[in-house]
């Protein structure tokens, strides 16, 4: 069993490094064809949202197989990305119809982002099958830790490649993806334990045993992004720095995080036996100092975006586990599809609310931040333990 983990945190790994390699390339590359900044927007926006419908569509599509729907998932993702770079190419050598081409590129991401949102709700799903109650935060750890170190990888690789073409990183992830492909139906089993019963359950976000926890969820992806978005920016006008110099500081601090929120996976998922409960409030406590130190001492980044990290790396498993310890085992995968759909909220939610706010006055985004996550510490710690079943908090 230990290698089939292996290859769904191979699987994961690969899907967000091609994620993050995307978005940071994407400004040059279409300014450099001509499209305006917002078009460029739209682009993440629209693959945030079919991301989101991609999660909940797949979900209930579970009774043809997981092992089926990841690997059209991944081909479909890796074939849509392979496309944008092809088209990107052909579109800088000639003259292209702007309007024709951003109908196309918005397509693309569009269907992109439809693949990929089955990528998280299904590798979540496969991991909520393999483990039980006693050690569902280490397998949620080994999720996390794919998500945190293709945070890190995605920007390096992005980075080193754009100097041979800002294509380059796509063409890099589709191939990637392709091998993942091959490495998943070799190795990875036909599941034989998805009941039909699944496709039945009506399962909502607001239901009472795991609203807490889909919340959480969904302020740590969104404050995540924000941060991403706006860090280039506070730097810059706070520090007195050149854009340059911010640009560098910023992927230095987010480098920083992503090695925190992978250093803090391995703790939990090798050393630490916490209940998901002890996970959301180290966590939040942490991601609330974060946010706090960077705000009043943006020159000590460093220390801020290690604080964050740690943040990130404990909340994340602490949400997901706590949600899927919170309901029967037919509805693994629904409380999956929504455990995956909240990082595509984010995904879009984080970039508009984070640049407006900003616009605003540097300072508003992280005192949003900090309330954000604020709010829920005490919720956390103050929460009772609950059924026999949900002995999270």
């Amino acid at each position: 069993m230990k290698r089939h983990y292996i290859v769904i945190f191979i699987t994961v790994l690969a899907a967000m490094i091609s994620i993050a390699t995307f978005n940071p390339i994407l400004g040059p590359l279409t300014r450099g064809m001509g499209l305006t900044e917002i078009q460029s927007g739209s682009l993440v926006t629209i693959t945030g949202i079919f991301w989101i419908l991609g999660s909940f569509i797949w979900a209930k599509w579970v009774r043809i197989g997981r092992k089926i729907i990841m690997i059209s998932a991944l081909l479909g993702y890796a074939t849509t990305v392979g496309a944008f770079a092809i088209i990107a190419d052909t579109a800088q050598q000639g003259s292209f119809n702007m309007q024709l081409l951003y109908w196309v590129f918005l397509g693309l991401r569009a269907i992109a982002g439809f693949f990929f949102g089955a990528i998280p709700t299904m590798a979540q799903g496969y991991l909520m099958e393999w483990t039980t109650a006693d050690n569902r935060s280490s397998g949620m750890a080994l999720f996390g830790a794919a998500n945190g170190l293709g945070f890190v990888l995605g920007p390096a690789m992005g980075a080193a490649l754009s100097t041979v073409g800002l294509t380059a990183p796509m063409y890099v992830s589709a191939g990637l993806l392709i091998v993942v492909i091959l490495l998943f139906w070799s190795i990875i089993p036909v599941s034989s334990t998805i009941a039909v019963q699944e496709m039945s359950v009506k399962l909502s976000p607001l239901d009472p045993r795991i609203r807490l926890y889909i919340s959480i969820g969904l302020i740590l992806s969104t404050v995540m992004i924000m941060l991403q978005v706006t860090s280039g920016f506070y730097m810059q006008d706070r520090m007195g720095v050149t854009a340059q110099d911010a640009s560098r500081m910023t992927g230095l601090g987010l480098t920083i995080t992503g090695m925190f929120v992978v250093f803090s996976q391995i703790l939990i998922g090798r050393f630490l036996k916490l209940q998901p409960g002890r996970l959301l409030s180290i966590g939040l406590s942490a991601l609330g100092t974060g946010f706090l130190m960077y705000l009043l001492a943006p020159g000590s980044y460093g220390i801020a975006f290690s604080i964050l990290g740690i943040g990130i790396g404990f909340t994340m498993p602490g949400y997901t586990t706590a949600a899927s310890l919170a309901v029967s085992d037919k509805e693994q995968g629904a409380v999956a599809s929504f455990a995956a759909a909240v990082q595509g909220v984010g995904s879009f939610v984080g970039p508009i609310v984070g640049t407006i706010l900003y616009s605003l006055q540097s300072n508003i985004p992280y005192i949003l931040c900090v309330c954000l996550v604020g709010v829920f510490v005490p919720v956390v710690f103050l929460r009772p333990r609950q059924g026999s079943r949900e002995k999270v908090i």
